[in-house]
């Protein structure tokens, strides 16, 4: 020990080195303390299946995928992770879990995951629907809720609703007797519905009519590739390689949606530049186009929208309206033909609210509750998106006990929770009674009742849910008051469903109208 007693000897090294070596000891002990209580507290993962090396459990989803996450539902749980390819996805089918993402923990919650295609389609996320939670994301929505969907705005463009509308009747009572594909039809009118509502001071007449043909096929085509598998959404590796083209044609089909909403954003700045110069009141009846054009000018700094954020915003109005009001209408016609006693009731409150000598105008649709419980009804077996958009947190979070990883993809399944016999009664019965009594009767698209929320919930419920609703009810009520529906002899009505972006009628909805109005001269007005 003669070594140590030279050394302890030196008051400089028993002072000084012997703390430096106690304190590195205490530093890498706290180290090693603090990571092995951070891995012990670390819950697990949600409970899953075991999925195939790198494919994950993508081969055997198939197309209905609403349907298998139901039966894994069923094997684990509430809330349970599957591997597609090198995603992980994590489903949430319960009420107070969903409340834990949309409400607890909104803010960690509230971004997108968003596809290579959608983001090709918004400018690279531009738009409300795919923006990152944020300012840009507060401000673009702040405006859209309270400028674009003022109560005064939809009052002036409820006028281009009603004449499309009314077009579709005159062409319908053309069509007596004659097989009519009823999704193609309100595809058709509610297209043009939000092109006349988009820019129907700017493109009249043939111009008008032309570029919503052309807006209807190119938007067609996006929500085809919207709804396609993509290699690139699943192996994050391969983006760049784009190996199926999808990400390539998205983009093509989006400039080409680009240069027509140049042509209409031109067309109406130099519209209105020169009603300016030649001191002419202001157009009472906006459309969507010189609504944006108006708050863009105001330049309030922070609050003001930029070119490329206008686009992207229309671009979501098309695309959240047409596909959306589109499918819900042909479910809601098809539940209809399937239980003839509904059709019925909802025909007897169209002739009270109404009348057999008038058409449907907008001061009869808050009157029409027996349809609106219909159409919620309807809402609640075929909500058109199952899994609502799919949410990524933003950092690591825990729900329902289990570790959430950042940047994993959030299903909820909404589908699953508006069909849990835990939650309604007889749920896979088409009953829109259910809506007008007491336990269900306060049952709206708020998104504050977590059993019912086919718009979702949270900061990222759709936007444009007053103008969806409206347009639909109005659509559905023209449609049933105008003209009684019955099946080509031989045929039944199929309520089957396939996966997509949005959840459609597996086969087409095919009736023939009859005229139902006292006087004929209504259908051509």
């Amino acid at each position: 020990m003669a070594w140590w007693r030279s050394y302890a000897s030196d008051e400089t090294f028993s002072s000084s080195t012997l703390t430096i070596l106690i304190g590195i000891f205490a530093v890498l002990w706290l180290l090693w303390a603090v990571k092995k209580q951070r891995k012990v507290a670390v819950p697990p993962l949600p409970p899953g299946p075991r999925g195939l090396p790198i494919v994950g459990y993508l081969p055997f989803i198939g197309t209905e995928l609403h349907t298998k996450f139901q039966q894994l539902g069923g094997i684990y749980g509430p809330i349970y992770k599957i591997w597609l390819a090198n995603k992980l996805c994590i489903v949430i089918s319960s009420p107070s879990l969903v409340k834990e993402v949309v409400r607890d923990q909104d803010p960690i919650f509230s971004n997108r995951d968003a596809t290579r295609v959608a983001l090709a389609m918004t400018f690279e996320g531009a738009d409300i629907a795919f923006a990152p939670n944020g300012p840009n994301w507060r401000m673009l929505r702040k405006m859209f809720v309270r400028e674009m969907l003022s109560p005064a705005n939809l009052d002036s463009t409820f006028s281009f609703q009603r004449e499309e509308v009314r077009n579709t009747i005159r062409n319908l009572y053309d069509k007596i007797g004659a097989p009519i594909d009823l999704g193609e039809l309100v595809f058709v009118t509610v297209m043009n519905v939000i092109m006349k509502m988009l820019w129907g001071n700017t493109l009249r007449g043939e111009e008008g009519a032309k570029f919503g043909v052309e807006f209807r096929h190119m938007f067609s085509n996006l929500m085809l590739l919207l709804g396609k598998p993509n290699v690139s959404d699943l192996f994050p590796s391969l983006a760049s390689f784009d190996l199926q083209g999808i990400v390539r044609e998205a983009k093509e089909i989006s400039q080409s949606i680009e240069r027509v909403l140049d042509y209409a954003i031109d067309k109406q700045i130099k519209s209105l530049a020169k009603a300016k110069e030649e001191g002419k009141p202001k157009i009472a009846q906006k459309d969507f186009l010189q609504v944006l054009l108006e708050i863009m000018e105001q330049d309030n700094g922070a609050n003001s929208i930029s070119m490329t954020q206008l686009k992207a915003v229309l671009v979501d109005i098309v695309v959240a309206g047409s596909d959306t009001t589109t499918t819900m209408s042909e479910w809601v016609m098809a539940r209809l033909m399937k239980h003839s006693e509904i059709m019925r009731k909802v025909h007897e409150e169209l002739t009270e609210i109404v009348g057999m000598d008038n058409l449907v105008e907008e001061s009869h649709l808050p009157k029409l509750h027996y349809l609106d419980a219909v159409i919620k009804e309807t809402f609640r077996l075929h909500p058109p998106l199952p899994f609502l958009v799919p949410r990524t947190p933003s950092k690591s979070s825990i729900i329902g006990g289990y570790h959430v990883p950042q940047g994993s993809r959030i299903f909820i399944n909404v589908w699953a929770i508006q069909r849990d016999p835990k939650y309604w009664d007889n749920p896979l019965e088409f009953k829109p009674d259910r809506f007008l009594n007491d336990g269900y009767a306060r049952l709206d698209y708020s998104g504050n009742n977590f059993k019912y929320f086919p718009f979702g919930s949270g900061r990222r419920i759709c936007a444009g849910i007053t103008l969806g609703e409206k347009t639909l009810k109005y659509i559905m009520a023209s449609i049933l008051h105008s003209f009684k529906w019955k099946l080509p002899q031989g045929l039944e009505i199929d309520v089957s469903d396939t996966f997509g972006v949005v959840t459609k009628k597996k086969n087409p909805t095919i009736a023939i109208p009859t005229p139902r109005l006292s006087k004929s001269e209504l259908f051509i007005e």
